[in-house]
């Protein structure tokens, strides 16, 4: 779980649950399915359109509430290259549903299925005396 601070001010809860192999000592396979929800005030920004947005962009004045905002699956490849780097790429794909997949931002001008893709490069470090 977590709490918006900027872009909304909400709660959104994930849940994942992964499969995780071992293929060598430096790589790592992983995925699983995923379920992201969220709070009112977490998806409204994202996914409601004002009046005033309705009257710019032609769209239907929409109010998304809180509840399930997706589900999908994910998949991650993990290569250590020694005990402070590591670097991962990572598949993503989430189906919006409930509130988020009705808002007219995605029925009228988007899609329902999100897919993203990344690689990330990690550094990993010890506080002396905290560990």
């Amino acid at each position: 779980m977590r709490q918006g601070f900027g872009g909304h001010h909400g709660v959104v809860a994930d849940l994942s649950a992964d499969l995780v192999f071992p293929v060598t000592k430096q790589l790592t396979l992983s995925g699983g399915p995923r379920l992201t929800g969220g709070t009112a005030a977490s998806m409204s920004p994202y996914f409601s359109i004002t009046p005033a947005q309705s009257a710019l962009s032609g769209l239907p004045v929409y109010d998304a509430r809180g509840g399930l905002r997706s589900y999908g699956l994910g998949t991650q490849a993990t290569f250590t290259f020694n005990r402070n780097w590591a670097t991962a790429i990572f598949f993503e794909y989430e189906r919006l549903a409930g509130d988020a997949a009705n808002s007219p931002l995605v029925t009228l001008r988007g899609s329902r299925n999100q897919v993203q893709v990344g690689i990330d490069l990690t550094y990993s470090f010890n506080v002396p005396g905290l560990w």
